[in-house]
């Protein structure tokens, strides 16, 4: 069909009609066609590229701690470590070195490096083969990402890809991706996972002579591999070195330097050997939901925390076998994140049952749940800390229950009975809570495994009838440092502050730590000049049978606890909550805890009042020994002292029933025993110097725990051979004992400051 003048010369199709458009001449507009062609191919080519794929790779789940260190990895899905980080987590020389030696004029190309193009061209055209390549960073990022047959077609499709894609990202982008994704042999791939494979170290930590290493390995990776080739490794790692000082990216001396250093021996290991506490966070902290986009879930673990946990709890296991092992949950108070877990301290070293994650078993809690059950007491005004409990054996259910030490104390306060972890007083706060309300709270409190009634556990529930793990444990200690506030733990690092439900008083959960304070007496461990102004509350748990031992300890800042046991439930008769669990848990607090760090302060509603010395009631004219000691306002009981009483003009002691049936059982009705006191000697002179400011106070004779005051202060008890410390003032002091019976005997003593008669020394000043 012949053409009309109007459509003659013009370029037949979509392109001849929009060129139509333009007054070109024939060259023109065939250089304009040729363009446009280009134009279409590079966008067909661009939109082929799997910007998916260039973007992330499948990648290892990491869970990190909580300043981004990696703790665990695993994986991915093709099979490979590739461990993702920010272009700014790779430290200075990795990026410098891929730049300078890989793709100098990386800044200045646009994805298509025509000088090297042109250079290659010409060396592989002189020599017959090819010598030389001409690949950039960019071109190489579309290779990993699509890998395709080394074609002609191929390498002009790479090209344009390349061209395209320095349009859609920045070069600090590209770069991120190359060095992310680039291979180091095996199933290593990117530059963290090589860090951490050749050097145990992340990017960031790498020197000159690392990065130069691997950078090398990327020609070579089974060729250059250093423990297997150490001098191609070294001979190149070196050229490599002097390439990326001539090329300025290095000082003379940095590179002198640099090649000193050693290569590695081997590869090391990536999976972390903490699988139990880095599966723990990702598990409870929703991993999966909390990635970021290099695939890292940042969990509220702290290395550091967990480097001291774990060496305290070795410590601890030195001398049991090896089928005894430990765990720890460390708890931040103020934002209930985790910064400690370890859940078996045995892992990874192929002991028995060293795969299980005690942290989180279910385990006999011993005494461990006093504490929750004396602060319920407290707060129904059942009793305070300094109120009279009789430790003795009665007729109305707690014949069967017996100290651990099977002896009874007879009289003794509440707060004694708590911190010396005496099971009738326990068995006595029990009922006087309410066993209905105490199971209410423990659940409240986050205890799950108590799903029976009340009647179910009955009075065994106040000595560890139940099971917890030490996860459990904690959050619910935690509680206490929170002034009786329930939040769940948090693992994830990002997450919102928790939600808390208060489950307690303020004031019944400060009473129950300032009762816990008292716990240093028993430890000898926690005693010395280097503990002092270092205060710690803390609970010591042992379970029937001797097969778990327990810490749980508090301060304003952490909340820890501590287990030590078999796993498989096997009795040992070194398992005691005090000897085997407390050094290590008070160990790791003292380490965390600042001298004269301060303590919780008082809630409203709490407040310090005379009370009656012995009974704990508020005094009456004829008490003749005084305490101060905290109570609740408007709840706890304001009745005065019934027990002493004046009869016919004679101060008279009057004992509860089941105390006086105690004391006639003994053959001793309450009536004065014969007692005296050893140290201080009546009329005794000391000085402030003697005995680091401290004054030993013993006895002799005298019916059951001896009671010590100082000018009418109460200042501890003692019993067994036990001894107590008063510390000195000057002056003139009355000191007083008394025992269970009602017997006294006192000594009078002066205390002289011998810096008193001194002359100033201001360098003296800070001595104390």
């Amino acid at each position: 069909m012949p053409r009309n003048k109007e459509t003659s010369g013009r370029v037949p199709g979509v392109p001849g009609a929009l060129l139509s458009r333009f007054k070109m001449s024939g060259a023109e507009k065939k250089a304009a066609l040729v363009i446009l062609i280009f134009l279409c191919i590079y966008g067909a080519a661009a939109r082929a590229l799997p910007m998916e794929r260039v973007l992330r790779r499948p990648s290892s789940l990491v869970v990190t701690d909580m300043r981004g260190a990696p703790l665990r990895g695993r994986l991915s899905s093709e099979g490979e470590w590739l461990l993702p980080v920010p272009l700014s987590e790779m430290g200075r020389w990795m990026p410098a070195a891929a730049v300078a030696i890989e793709d100098r004029r990386f800044y200045a190309h646009r994805g298509v490096d025509w000088l090297a193009l042109a250079r290659a061209a010409y060396q592989n055209a002189t020599v017959g083969r090819v010598v030389s390549g001409a690949s950039t960073i960019t071109s190489q990022v579309v290779r990993l990402a699509v890998p395709r047959e080394r074609t002609l077609p191929n390498k002009l499709l790479e090209f344009t890809q390349a061209a395209a894609l320095e349009f859609i990202l920045t070069k600090d982008e590209i770069l991120e991706i190359y060095l992310n994704s680039v291979p180091f042999g095996g199933n290593t791939r990117g530059v963290e996972a090589a860090a951490r494979a050749w050097f145990g170290k992340s990017a960031k930590e790498l020197t000159l002579a690392e990065a130069a290493l691997l950078t090398g390995i990327l020609r070579g990776p089974a060729y250059y591999r250093p423990d297997r080739h150490p001098e191609r490794a070294l001979e190149l790692r070196d050229r490599l070195i002097d390439t990326l000082a001539e090329r300025g990216a290095a000082a003379a001396e940095e590179a002198r330097r640099a090649k000193r250093e050693p290569l590695p021996k081997a590869r090391r290991d990536i999976a972390s050997a903490r699988i139990q506490a880095a599966d723990m966070a990702a598990k409870m902290g929703g991993a999966r939901e909390h990635l970021d986009k290099y695939g890292r879930f940042r969990s509220t673990l702290d290395s550091g925390k967990q480097n001291l946990l774990l060496a305290e709890l070795r410590a601890a296991l030195i001398n049991m076998d090896e089928g005894v092992t430990a765990a720890a949950v460390l708890v931040e108070n103020e934002t209930a994140k985790v910064r400690g877990y370890i859940g078996n301290a045995r892992e990874g070293t192929g002991a028995p049952a060293a795969w299980v994650d005690c942290a989180a078993s279910p385990r006999s809690p011993g005494s461990a749940l006093k504490p929750f059950i004396y602060a319920l007491a407290f707060e129904r005004g059942a009793a305070a800390p300094a109120t009279m409990i009789a430790d003795v054996p009665d007729g109305d259910g707690a014949a069967g229950v017996r100290n651990f030490d099977r002896l009874y104390r007879g009289p003794v306060s509440a707060r004694a009975a708590l911190v010396d972890s005496l099971n009738v007083p326990a068995v006595k706060m029990f009922r006087a809570a309410g066993p209905e309300n105490v199971l209410g709270l423990l659940r409240r409190l986050g205890f799950t495994s108590l799903s029976h009634d009340a009647a179910w556990y009955g009075e065994s529930l106040a000595l560890g009838g139940c099971e917890t793990s030490p996860l459990e444990l904690a959050r619910a200690y935690r509680a206490l440092a929170a002034g009786g506030r329930y939040a769940p733990l948090v693992w994830y690092e990002n997450a919102p502050a928790p939600e808390e439900t208060p489950v307690l008083s303020e004031a019944s959960a400060a009473l129950v730590l300032d009762a816990l304070k008292g716990a240093r007496r028993n430890l000898p461990a926690y005693a010395g000049a280097e503990t002092d102004g270092k205060i710690i509350a803390f609970k010591t748990g042992t379970s029937y049978g001797m097969r778990d031992a327990w810490a749980a300890a508090v301060t304003p800042e952490w909340t820890l606890v501590v287990w030590l046991g078999d796993p498989g439930g096997r009795p040992r008769p070194n398992l005691a909550g005090l000897t085997a669990a407390a050094p290590a848990a008070v160990r790791v607090m003292l380490r965390l805890t600042q001298k004269n760090d301060p303590w919780f302060a008082l809630p409203t509603g709490v407040e310090k009042t005379e009370l009656c010395a012995l009974s704990g009631a508020p005094r009456n004219p004829y008490c003749p020994q005084k305490t101060t000691d905290l109570v609740i306002k408007n709840v706890t009981s304001t009745e005065p002292c019934r027990i002493h009483v004046m009869r016919g003009g004679e101060l008279k002691t009057v004992w509860p029933d089941e105390l006086a049936r105690f004391f006639a059982s003994r053959g001793n009705a309450g009536t004065a025993a014969r007692l005296k006191i050893t140290s201080p000697r009546d009329g005794a002179a000391y000085t402030l110097a003697e005995n680091g400011g401290r004054l030993i106070l013993t006895a002799a004779g005298g019916d059951g725990a001896l009671y010590w005051f100082a000018d009418g202060e109460y200042i501890g008890s003692t019993e067994g051979g036990r001894t107590v410390a008063w510390p000195m003032t000057p002056g003139g002091h009355l000191i007083t004992a008394a025992d269970s019976g009602g017997a006294a005997a006192k000594a009078k003593i002066t205390v002289k400051d011998p810096s008193a008669e001194l002359p100033y020394l201001p360098e003296l000043e800070a001595i104390e």
